[in-house]
């Protein structure tokens, strides 16, 4: 009895091997590879808020990709491997976070947030044949930017600031009846390129600026002087553009100075933490642009479905994150099933291949809906005009707004 023994241990452990060679030898018929795709965002300072919330959108995606057993790519089967670097909102900062990505081998960028950041890196990738898939509002990463850096294999993922401002100004101007104005914007790409975007649509409209631009330094913490001027403008309403902490700073110092005229400020109004910081009655009434929907605000336009690229988004951060992901979580999340979803039609995980088919004009399910990319690579991609009511949140304008009559948009105006 006991002699026997061994015997049937030794059987169950050369049956145990055999089969463990017999699972490798069948995946070694899988090719697998792991693809990197580095992100620079502001991880730190002032945009730290809208960068870590896209660092947590692409970290869902590929792990509702990963998890999956990744997918197929030419007899492939591709996963990815995330990296992150602080581009600390800054060109230098965002130079140094690009060279450090291509060290670390990575075959797409992601980002960055920050204007200045995207164009100061934008150069650097197209020299080293990275794709960039920038995030940022300034008009120069589809435009001038893009052509003198030899940046063909970058795309912009969301909306540019002509997207934004030209519906905002012709809501004001047309359906407020709001002529004149007071402006002030954060001193950089950003806060320019909105605030001339705003501008010549209100003029184009017969409105003016009541004097120009007051600009205010990234991250300020103090609005009350610019506000005061404002306040005592004469201007119909007042348009003030920044990032969600500069928002809350001054939506929460125009009331403390009483300020009566309408605001119309940039999208990071509707953000959680913006409507949590200066509380319900200081949104009430401020407009501002949207292009992203969850289906769930009230609307006084027809209600559309929402398209499956959202829906995907929500899902997984209800089922993984416990939350419903924002419009931030949305630039990370859509940077992945952007790049997924070219390769997967590429048949190969080539970064030329792979951005033609982003800019082949054919529509990818991303997190704001379905939408293309222009030969630019801008995204064809429209913002609506939003505000709240006592209710909560309003959209006021569909996406289409700019490029209805009287149209003041065209696709073509995209790349200009």
């Amino acid at each position: 009895m006991f002699v026997r023994e061994p015997s049937r241990r030794r059987n169950r452990l050369v049956l145990g091997v055999s089969a463990i060679l017999l699972m490798n030898l069948l995946l070694l018929g899988v090719a697998q590879r792991e693809v990197t795709i580095g992100f620079s965002l502001p991880l730190t300072g002032g945009a730290a808020k809208e960068g870590n919330e896209s660092k947590v959108g692409a970290e869902l995606a590929a792990q509702v990709i990963n998890e999956a057993g990744g997918f197929q790519v030419g007899g492939e089967t591709v996963t990815f491997k995330l990296v992150f670097e602080d581009d600390l909102c800054t060109p230098q900062g965002a130079i140094d976070a690009a060279n450090r990505l291509a060290v670390a081998g990575a075959s797409f960028v992601g980002g960055s947030f920050c204007s200045s950041s995207a164009l100061a890196e934008m150069p650097v990738l197209a020299a080293l044949e990275i794709p960039q898939i920038a995030f940022a509002y300034a008009d120069e990463l589809t435009g001038t930017a893009r052509e003198e850096a030899g940046a063909n294999l970058s795309a912009r993922l969301g909306v540019q600031a002509k997207n934004e401002m030209v519906p905002l100004a012709k809501y004001a101007v047309l359906e407020n009846g709001h002529k004149t104005f007071f402006a002030m914007a954060q001193n950089t790409d950003f806060g320019r390129s909105m605030m001339k975007h705003f501008r010549a649509t209100v003029e184009a409209l017969g409105g003016s600026f009541v004097a120009d631009p007051e600009y205010f330094a990234y991250a300020a913490a103090d609005y009350r002087t610019i506000l005061t001027k404002a306040k005592n403008s004469g201007a119909d309403a007042i348009v003030a553009i920044g990032l969600a902490q500069e928002m809350i700073g001054i939506l929460l110092q125009a009331d403390e100075l009483g300020v009566t005229q309408t605001i119309y400020g940039s999208d990071l109004v509707s953000d959680v933490s913006v409507v949590g910081a200066v509380g319900e009655d200081n949104v009430r009434g401020v407009y501002f642009p949207w292009y992203d929907d969850t289906g769930t605000a009230a609307r006084t336009f027809e209600r559309t479905a929402v398209e499956a690229g959202v829906t995907a988004m929500l899902e997984a951060g209800e089922r993984i994150l416990g939350v419903a992901p924002g419009r931030n979580h949305g630039l990370g999340w859509g940077t992945i099933m952007l790049i997924k979803q070219a390769m997967e039609r590429a048949g190969t995980t080539d970064p030329s291949a792979v951005m033609a088919q982003v800019l082949s004009g054919e529509d990818f399910e991303l997190s704001y809906g379905d939408y293309h990319f222009l030969q630019c690579g801008q995204a064809v991609l429209g913002a609506g005009v939003a505000t709240f009511n006592d209710d909560g949140l309003l959209l006021v304008a569909d996406r289409d707004y700019a490029f209805v009559a009287p149209a003041l948009l065209t696709e073509a105006d995209l790349c200009n």
